[in-house]
């Protein structure tokens, strides 16, 4: 019960904000022309269905090759600090072995 109070009132503050929101009357005219210029695109696949599917398989290949490449950079940024991150530590040891040598005094004389 508590559920459906929830979205009805979340269906009620959307309907109510947008009608709020439309009171602006460049927002008025933003949403008119979206609206008619995606019924018309909506339109023609409708018509034309081959070019729906078309074009979501177009979309998803682009899709697909934007979120390889952003993988491909991630492992190699990754790949570079796995690198500064080992370079630093052999960087430590050498400094942890000069100051042993330096503390040690039978390697002193």
């Amino acid at each position: 019960m508590g559920q459906q109070k929830l979205w009805k009132g979340v269906v009620i503050g959307a309907l109510v904000g947008g009608a709020l929101v439309l009171i602006d009357r460049d927002t008025r005219q933003y949403v008119g022309t979206r609206s008619r210029e995606a019924g018309t695109k909506y339109k023609g696949y409708v018509t034309n269905p081959s070019d729906a599917i078309h074009s979501v398989r177009v979309n998803y290949e682009q899709f697909s090759k934007r979120v390889s490449k952003g993988l491909e950079d991630l492992i190699e940024i990754l790949n570079k600090a796995e690198d500064i991150l080992n370079r630093v530590g052999e960087i430590n040891q050498e400094v942890e072995q000069q100051l042993k040598a330096v503390d040690d005094p039978k390697e002193a004389s």
